[in-house]
């Protein structure tokens, strides 16, 4: 439950990255198959009726509903790593954004099959999606914003140090993510947020510091809290970062 009452184990499989679907109906995750690979995967908010969507031969990763619940956008690495992402060092194994419809079927690349692109997160209106990108010429993963429709990118600002994890707000106005390292290079988890179209804003930081990791932030729906790993524990608070709460 919200409060983190009645917690119920729905799956025993190794699975990870789940979201729910738009309309609550359905649970998409991934989880690691017999043969090693990771699929993407749907079921039953209770588990049951799992059904598995994407057939790779490596990892189908980091699921994220269109907001019509039609179609799902993911990061696939075609080729089997036992180590990520020591693997992707030699740059012949690297994750890519794809598409696959929500019976299974359609599954393809939608991205730059060169890049190293993961954890894509669709925007509320379905028409642009954030997602984290590493260029091999640059120290530190970004966060990019491609419009669907005309394919192009953008950065949603130039960070000095590592990030990941982005996520929309409900209103499609802001980016919250988490940071991997503060500026001296240090690890550092801290939550913060960005305006989604003004890449010199300063970010706002709303969790964490050198005594408290936050980190894998999402909203709610309604946009007025949000929930996230916090040393250990899942926490909730305001959407302005007060009124942090424990919850498991």
């Amino acid at each position: 439950d919200a409060d983190c009452s009645d917690l119920v184990q729905i799956l025993d499989c190794e699975a990870s990255w789940p979201r729910l679907s738009p309309d609550g109906s359905r649970l998409a995750l991934s989880v690691m198959m017999g043969d090693g690979s990771k699929q993407v995967a749907t079921s039953a908010p209770d588990g049951s009726d799992l059904r598995i969507l994407t057939s790779t031969t490596g990892y189908a990763d980091t699921p994220d509903w269109a907001p019509d619940g039609t179609w799902l956008i993911y990061s696939n690495m075609t080729e089997h790593c036992v180590n990520y992402p020591a693997c992707t060092d030699d740059w012949t194994t690297r994750p890519t954004l794809w598409r696959v419809d929500a019976d299974g079927s359609g599954e393809r690349p939608i991205g730059d099959p060169t890049a190293i692109d993961t954890e894509p997160h669709l925007s509320p209106d379905g028409q642009s999606v954030v997602y984290d990108h590493l260029d091999p010429k640059a120290p530190f993963f970004a966060f990019m914003i491609r419009d669907l429709t005309t394919g192009t990118d953008r950065r949603v600002f130039t960070a000095d140090r590592d990030l990941e994890h982005p996520a929309w707000s409900p209103d499609g106005r802001s980016i919250i993510y988490n940071t991997l390292s503060g500026p001296d290079g240090a690890f550092l988890e801290q939550i913060q947020l960005m305006p989604a179209d003004a890449p010199t804003a300063t970010p706002e930081i709303l969790y964490g510091d050198a005594s408290h990791s936050g980190y894998k932030p999402t909203y709610s729906p309604d946009g007025t809290s949000i929930v996230f790993g916090c040393d250990g524990n899942i926490c909730r608070m305001d959407a302005d970062g007060s009124n942090v709460v424990a919850l498991v």
